[in-house]
């Protein structure tokens, strides 16, 4: 098996290094190794700068009279064997740990397992993909004033992470292609020219910033409609640091992995929304609907949950240190090791149904 090509489109974002070395004693079978470094992918785009991470990704082989027959265990939290029966390809999900906040670690010398050659021509495709919730704005510089309200930054935010996701992620961050010697497949990597689609898309990012920025408007869906993103799906993962969404019906949204810190979300629908590893420090979400809501592994410390309702909501691992919890609705609650810490408005009837739940209460 000989390599193809190889191409990694952002090298400082992330580099793969993928290794094919035949197995001792054998003629078909062969060890898959793999290198990955992370760190922060710089670009000028218009006239400033911005510094780019991934939070995740996905490792995906394709196999072509190849078949993955040894799956190694891998001791690294930062990779993870994707056991699917939906996944049809064999894939590996790589994600930070929960002490950063994006991927900068590396991956050195990491065994995947153990592939068989079953006929010939044959071929190995490794790529890494990943979307835009994955992307992590590390430093924005010269693209807006820093004057403009939390609502207007979240949007263009945003918008600038789909930017980064059609211009410098697509179809693929690294992709590799082994192939036996007989193959009859030419180099196949996308290397076509994209200034032509670079010109376009940042005339529209250039006319979308200086639209919002003057726009007398502030209200998020109004924005968000201007920018062309749904309020319910392109926020994941997001920086929406302080933003006003009071009263706003976001039942079923994604906001999974997003920055919400100081927001205002009175009387918000959240109703089965995905909130998972969601940021509500010292968020005020009084009289919120969180009904079925995913709130797995949120930070809700110094948040004000008073008279909101969270019947059914899953607050597994969540941390709720000084959370205010003052008439909270919190029947059919999940709260496996959640974490209730100075709370006010717990009495002790409910301190004790929570341990009884699985939650740690101080």
């Amino acid at each position: 098996m000989q390599l193809l090509e190889s191409h990694n489109q952002c090298p400082d974002c992330v580099l793969m290094e993928l290794s094919v070395i035949p197995k001792e004693n054998t003629s078909n079978q062969f060890e898959l190794y793999l290198n990955l470094k992370f760190s922060q992918q710089e670009e000028e785009i218009l006239e400033g700068k911005v510094k780019f991470s991934l939070r995740s990704s996905l490792l995906i082989l394709e196999l072509n009279n190849i078949t993955l027959v040894e799956k190694s265990q891998i001791n690294s939290p930062l990779i993870k064997l994707v056991d699917s029966v939906f996944s049809a390809q064999p894939t590996w999900i790589i994600k930070h740990t929960p002490e950063q906040k994006f991927l900068q670690d590396n991956l050195s010398n990491v065994k995947l397992g153990v592939v068989e050659v079953k006929d010939s021509p044959h071929e190995l495709t490794a790529q890494i993909i990943a979307k835009k919730a994955d992307i992590f704005l590390t430093d924005i510089e010269g693209l807006w004033l820093h004057d403009i309200t939390p609502n207007k930054h979240a949007v263009l935010e945003r918008k600038l992470a789909e930017f980064i996701e059609k211009i410098y992620l697509k179809p693929y961050i690294s992709k590799t292609i082994f192939q036996s010697q007989d193959g009859i497949n030419s180099p196949s990597l996308c290397h076509e020219n994209k200034d032509n689609i670079l010109v376009e898309d940042s005339k529209s990012l250039k006319k979308i910033i200086q639209f919002i920025y003057r726009s007398q408007k502030d209200n998020f869906t109004e924005l968000a409609e201007i920018a062309g993103l749904n309020p319910l799906t392109d926020f994941a993962g997001g920086d929406l640091t302080g933003v006003n969404l009071s009263g706003l019906n976001l039942s079923s949204s994604n906001f999974s992995y997003g920055n919400l810190r100081g927001a205002d979300l009175t009387d918000t629908d959240f109703s089965e929304a995905n909130l998972n590893h969601i940021k509500l420090n010292g968020a005020d979400l009084s009289g919120a609907y969180l009904e079925g809501a995913n709130l797995q592994n949120a930070s809700l410390q110094n948040a004000s949950l008073a008279l909101a309702n969270a019947i059914g909501a899953n607050l597994s691992y969540a941390n709720l240190t000084n959370t205010n919890l003052q008439n909270t609705s919190l029947g059919q609650t999940i709260v496996k090791k959640a974490i209730f810490s100075s709370n006010s408005g717990l009495d002790e009837d409910t301190k004790k149904q929570l341990i009884k739940d699985g939650a740690i209460v101080h």
